[in-house]
């Protein structure tokens, strides 16, 4: 073994790593590390926070990849866990797979923690953009590696390899570990972007990435393992946090979306002694040592509470009939999808003509909001929650408060189960329980209850599609036009700080600057169908239905959830698919075939006709006399994020009662690289199940003023007993060089699928969604 001084020396300039920079700031008597840091401007290095106890550097805002003396490694990233483990698997496969090392080298994962994670950025696209931070700073970490053992060595970084975590090559070999021990390594990478802007920031440059040909770890089934801690209890979830002289806290929400407060209800002293009521502005809350107590007590105040009158919503019964008639689409500029041929010229020899439409949807998580504020004397805040982008949360509490996001940490944890999260992360509970820390001067803890998470999170956007598809004489699309209307898909304002009239960013509109908070809709569905010679889609947007009559300006806050907007415009593209595949008197599976030029869609839909056994004929299916159950399958497509993705549904559906069960789905997904087999089957499997509650039985409900659909009774969910036999069958590509991800289709292609399988049952078309007996039995009279 070398001794230190024996060791050739890193000059001061250091090493250039293709843009990346290695560096070595001292020599150490024992231990030792590599840590993969940020190059970042001034501006941005500042507003980190540095965790005392971590090893992270003050001097630089964070790492990425930290490399130990026993060869064992620390990956951090900003991203959060929501139950799709991607971050402690196919993170974890990723890095190990680009470094050179085994995966069980990579034995912490830190995620989420503002000051304890580098890069930020929504816990979205985990795969298709987000792991790219990953890859390639595991990529410069691997080429840092072999310049350090080339200079050692004095040898060309060309003729040593790194594999299994062992450095070999011209007669040399030394583990990783060893490489880095007794020396203070810094390799400083290139990076973009805001740390707390909505998108974080980006890895940039271009080092050299590992063949897909060589790869050994990654498409490996990896187990989850996160799952054990998470079920035996021994992962802390955000609800188990609790702080020292922490009080226990209920919010007492408006009457409507567009109430003012009057009069706070009286609190009875006798019997709710440990009580107090606060007041900022309209947020109204109850405090208490005792959690029981204050649930109570709020309850018993907001009996008493009195708020204004408000009624500026059209009601979700007469939804669509205002969306069609009642919204000014031309205030906001449209958008352009798909655009070919001359769809104006194109005269059918039939035509089929429809709108269709989509509720508000919720994500209605099994357990409500819940978040842990504590705000110092010295104006420095903490908060413990389960959130989405951290970062950004981090950003929207300063903004609110009017100081520093350095005075900012968002610490975060496992939280109730569902797909995304509630208001995006950021506005729920979070906001509410730091004004009252700082307000109180102790640690709060806000637990929303059922009804306000319900009542006062953001909903998944409605929206209605008017669709023309003119057939040729031989029975083929001639051409295809769209229209997709709908409200905006990403409120972030906290609404604690809205009721207590504190600074919040903008909401969605037309002239945001960020284009994820506009409120002009785009266009989401890719276009498959490439045989197709007239296609025209535009999308039309609006304000959110009414933040402008509210006079807290809040009305019905939108927000994404699983496949957003694309969801809202692929299932009326694929019913309407299917119902112009009746209209011709052709197979609803090889109609899509037929219109496809696209090799990589034909084999997933010729796929799906193999795994589903599907019986080819046109709709309607063939039935006998007298029959009570009607018997349909149906048939959906999307391209997600580089994934394609089909399903065949197969269901009942009885007349005389409404009821539609839903029998079999099939899954059929080539979504390019495939990370972790195992995961991804899992991720569809859920998500197809979330995809099938939604289209036989979610809906928002609400009046003129509030949303009405506050527990599960109003807003009914998928049962056990519901579950359809699940069929998920990956078939990806041969020669993907990308990681497709897309396991988000898995939910939004089950309701387009299901509706055909209707249609094929009845001969009726379901052009809106929940398919619930009442709605049902009207689309069959």
């Amino acid at each position: 073994m070398q001794t230190p001084d024996q060791i050739d020396t890193i000059s001061g300039a250091g090493l250039s790593i293709h843009g990346a920079r290695l560096s070595r700031r001292s020599f150490l008597g024992a231990g030792g590390a590599l840590v993969v840091a940020l190059g970042l401007s001034a501006d941005l290095a500042g507003a980190q926070v540095f965790a005392a106890g971590t090893s992270l550097d003050a001097a630089q805002p964070a790492s990425w990849i930290e490399i130990h003396p026993d060869s064992t490694i620390t990956m951090r990233t900003g991203k959060c866990d929501f139950g799709q483990s991607s971050i402690f698997t196919a993170y974890r496969q990723i890095v190990a797979e680009e470094l050179g090392v085994p995966l069980e080298a990579i034995t912490t994962v830190i995620a989420g923690d503002t000051d304890r994670t580098p890069d930020g950025g929504g816990t979205f696209g985990l795969l298709r953009n987000a792991s790219t931070n990953m890859r390639k700073a595991a990529a410069y970490t691997r080429e840092a590696v072999l310049a350090l053992a080339a200079q050692r060595w004095g040898v060309a970084p060309s003729a040593l390899t790194l594999r299994d975590g062992v450095v070999s090559g011209a007669g040399h070999s030394e583990t990783l570990g060893a490489l880095v021990a007794r020396q203070d390594l810094h390799l400083t990478i290139p990076v973009e972007g805001r740390l707390t802007d909505f998108r974080g920031l980006v890895v940039t440059g271009n080092p050299p990435l590992k063949a897909v040909a060589d790869y050994t770890i990654i498409g490996q089934a990896v187990k989850n393992p996160i799952l054990r801690p998470k079920v035996s209890g021994q992962l802390p979830w955000v609800g188990d946090i609790k702080l020292p002289g922490m009080l226990h806290a209920r919010t007492i929400h408006p009457a409507t979306l567009g109430s003012t407060l009057i009069a706070a209800g009286k609190l009875d002293a006798a019997q709710f002694p440990k009580a107090k009521i606060v007041q900022l502005g309209n947020l109204l809350a109850v405090v208490s040592p005792d959690e029981w107590q204050v649930v109570q007590a709020a309850q018993a105040v907001a009996a008493e509470t009195k708020w204004s009158e408000w009624k500026g919503l059209p009601t979700s019964d007469k939804l669509f009939d205002h969306l069609q008639h009642k919204v000014d689409w031309s205030a906001i500029p449209p958008t352009q999808g798909a655009k070919k041929g001359d769809v104006a010229s194109v005269k059918g020899a039939k035509t089929h003509r429809a709108s269709y439409f989509m509720p508000y949807f919720k994500h209605a998580p099994i357990g409500p909001s819940v978040s842990l504020g504590d705000v110092k004397p010295d104006g420095s805040v903490t908060v413990h929650t389960h959130s989405q982008n951290p970062q950004f949360l981090r950003m929207a509490l300063a903004k609110m408060l009017d100081i520093g996001e350095d005075k900012v940490v968002v610490r975060t944890y496992a939280g109730p189960g569902h797909f995304g999260r509630s208001n995006g992360g950021n506005a729920g509970s979070e906001d509410e329980a730091v004004l009252l820390s700082r307000a109180l001067r102790v640690p709060v803890r806000v637990q929303w209850m059922r009804h306000d998470d319900m009542g006062w999170s953001t909903q998944s956007s409605t929206a209605y599609a008017d669709i023309s598809i003119a057939l040729d004489a031989q029975g083929r699309i001639a051409s295809y036009q769209a229209t997709h209307s709908g409200p905006p898909m990403q409120d972030d304002r906290p609404i604690g700080a809205i009721l207590a009239g504190l600074p919040v960013i903008d909401p969605p509109t037309a002239s945001n600057p960020s284009p994820i908070h506009t409120a002009r809709m785009g266009i989401a569905d890719r276009w498959v169908y490439g045989a197709v010679e007239h296609v025209a889609e535009t999308g039309r947007g609006t304000i959110q239905l009414g933040e402008k009559e509210s006079p807290i300006k809040v009305g019905l806050r939108d927000h994404s959830m699983r496949t957003p907007v694309q969801f809202q415009q692929n299932f009326p593209r694929e019913v309407a698919i299917s119902e112009a595949a009746m209209l011709a008197g052709r197979d609803a599976l090889q109609f899509r075939i037929d219109h496809t030029d696209d090799p990589r869609v034909k084999a997933v839909l010729e796929r799906l006709k193999v795994e589903a056994a599907w019986d080819t004929r046109p709709s309607p299916a063939p039935r006998a006399k007298g029959t009570k159950l009607l018997g349909g399958r149906g048939v959906s497509f999307m391209l997600r994020d580089n994934g394609y993705w089909a399903c065949a549904a197969t269901i009942s559906v009885a007349p005389a009662t409404g009821e539609v069960k839903v029998e079999r789905m099939v899954l059929v997904s080539d979504p390019g690289i495939v990370v972790n087999p195992l995961q991804l089957k899992r991720q569809a499997q859920a998500g197809c199940l979330m995809g099938v509650s939604q289209a036989l039985h979610e809906e928002v409900s609400f009046d003129e003023g509030a949303v009405t659909s506050l527990d599960w009774a109003t807003y009914p969910i998928l049962t056990a007993q519901e579950m359809p036999d699940l069929k998920i069958v990956l078939a990806p590509y041969a020669g993907a060089q990308i990681y497709g991800q897309g396991s988000e289709s898995a939910n939004a292609l089950a309701a387009p699928a299901i509706a055909g399988a209707f249609l094929d049952a009845t001969g009726k078309p379901a052009r809106r969604l929940p398919l619930r007996p009442d709605y049902v039995k009207a689309m069959l009279a």
